[in-house]
């Protein structure tokens, strides 16, 4: 019988899995059960894996990387992370590449398992996954990204990619689970962190949007060549 202990030696005793289809949910949440996982908590919607992690705070989480229209798997996995360092992160998706969905694979959690669910033939594939990055995650320093030069942590380049894709303070402080205020106040220090000068032509989120997009490699337009 399949247990949750990965190939790692990494035992993996409590999963958050998170999907937003009702039946690959409850198949998941059954097996993992059923290979020795001794808590398993499930979660349709990015908020409510928010809750359960802040209630729980599980060993690893599962998440499908399209959970319908809002944010990805992945802008989960970077908020669960930001919450626990040490949370391993299994991406589980039918997506070839994450660009696909628009996602820079630099922003990926480090230690994150990408599994692809065409490859899997039974739980043992995603306990070993669980088990593997639980691992790393507890192996690695806390992840930081380089952005304009500067090292951001996974709390501060989440606040920089909810900024680019125009989401009000009100809204990031409703999806990072804090107060508005705590928001301005750490969008205030990532301007500063990123020596982004108050200019009264230009507005601090423009800015803030531009440090971004440049980041994935795009051309602003006013930035074009000729």
């Amino acid at each position: 019988m399949p247990n949750a202990l990965g190939d790692t030696g990494a035992m993996t005793r409590s999963v958050l899995v998170v999907e937003d289809d009702n039946l690959t949910r409850i198949t998941l949440t059954s097996s993992l059960e059923s290979a020795g996982v001794e808590s398993v908590q499930a979660a349709a919607s990015v908020g409510e894996a928010v809750d359960l992690a802040t209630r729980h705070m599980p060993d690893s989480a599962l998440i499908d990387l399209h959970l319908g229209s809002g944010p990805t798997g992945l802008d989960l996995a970077r908020q669960l992370r930001s919450m626990d360092p040490r949370i391993g992160i299994v991406i589980l998706t039918s997506y070839d590449d994450p660009r696909l969905l628009g996602e820079n694979p630099d922003f990926i959690p480090a230690g994150t398992r990408y599994l692809l669910k065409r490859d899997i033939a039974d739980i043992s594939a995603i306990t070993n996954a669980l088990a593997a990055s639980q691992k790393s995650s507890r192996l690695l320093p806390r992840a930081s990204t380089q952005v304009h030069g500067v090292k951001l942590s996974e709390t501060q380049l989440a606040i920089l990619k909810l900024i680019a894709e125009g989401y009000s303070n009100s809204e990031i402080a409703r999806r990072r689970g804090v107060t508005e205020k705590a928001i301005e106040g750490s969008i205030s220090r990532l301007a500063s962190k990123l020596s982004l000068e108050k200019d009264s032509a230009v507005n601090q989120r423009v800015h803030i949007a531009r440090v971004y997009f440049r980041a994935l490699g795009l051309k602003l337009d006013d930035e074009s060549e000729g």
